[in-house]
This record gives C-alpha cells, sequence and structure tokens, in this order.
C-alpha cells in the first residue's frame, strides 16, 4: 500500500516551509511578501509536492529533536548523544 501524504499545505508544491508549524504560499507569483499559512492549512488551490513532503517531514522531525538536545550539529555532520 502507498503512502499517500493530507491534502495540507506541508505536502503541496505550492508552499515553502519556514518554521516548524509554519511556512508561506506561494499560489500566486512574484509577490513581495508571500502569506504565512500553518502546516495543516488546505485550499482548492493544492499540488502535489512528491518526495519533498518526505524531506520536508524529516527536516521537522530534526529541528524538533535539535531543540530537545537530543543531536547537535557538527562541521561534519549530525551527532546524536549518548544513549540516543
Amino acid at each position: 500500500m502507498k503512502h499517500l501524504p493530507k491534502k495540507i499545505c506541508l505536502s503541496c508544491r505550492n508552499f515553502s516551509l519556514h518554521e516548524i508549524d509554519s511556512g508561506s504560499c506561494k499560489v500566486i507569483k512574484g509577490l513581495t511578501s508571500y502569506p504565512v499559512k500553518s502546516v495543516d492549512d488546505t485550499c482548492a488551490q493544492w499540488l502535489d509536492c512528491g518526495q519533498q513532503y518526505f524531506i520536508r517531514t524529516g527536516w521537522i522531525k530534526g529541528r524538533m529533536a535539535k531543540e530537545k538536545g537530543e543531536k547537535v550539529n557538527t562541521e561534519t555532520g549530525i551527532i546524536w548523544k549518548a544513549g540516543q
């Protein structure tokens, strides 16, 4: 069975993720400032972003782990703290 993401902003081609829970909607191209949307918002102009959805969810999980202190970034990559 193939995993299908919900039709939310997080899985939309027009969405640009900026924070863990929000980003900007770029349905109308060329604006100087794009409207801020929650990752769970929906609209009629949703377009599937494909693999980008999984990249975004991985980025969110990594960012949350970093904020909790479960992992740290170094010059050579990510190191998980002992016991993780």
